[in-house]
């Protein structure tokens, strides 16, 4: 996956959208229940840069379908994004409130490591050896 990854990059930076796209859909797209997130994220992005925002609002139906969960906030204001752009106001709302709570994530996951726990256990793990 890591290989697909960085050709959807690759065609991205070169301004080949419909390239990516073609790809997604032959490759890794009829596979949405197992393709990890960062995948997922990434075409999003690929779709949004590039104003394909029924091919994101698509991708992201498919993910819902799956009960996949969107752990990022930036995908769900993508989504959210995209869905007024296209004037589905109503659609936007509920996207909205169903992952209100990633939203209103007020740490993120780097800030709830605590640096101090994080060298005790260090040095606590350097006087049990």
């Amino acid at each position: 996956m890591g290989t697909y990854g960085q050709l959807i990059r690759a065609l991205d930076m070169d301004h080949r959208a419909q390239g990516a796209h073609e790809f997604w859909e032959k490759k890794i797209g009829c596979d949405l229940h197992s393709t990890p997130w960062q995948l997922c994220h990434l075409m999003i992005t690929v779709y949004c840069r590039n104003n394909r925002l029924e091919d994101l609002v698509r991708l992201f139906k498919g993910l819902e379908a799956f009960d996949r969960k969107p752990k990022d906030k930036s995908i769900i204001q993508k989504v959210a994004n995209a869905y007024e752009m296209l004037g589905r106001v109503q659609e936007k709302d509920r996207i909205l409130e169903k992952y209100s709570y990633v939203l209103d994530e007020k740490k993120s996951r780097r800030k709830r490591f605590d640096g101090n726990k994080i060298s005790l256990s260090i040095e606590e793990g350097r006087h049990k050896l």
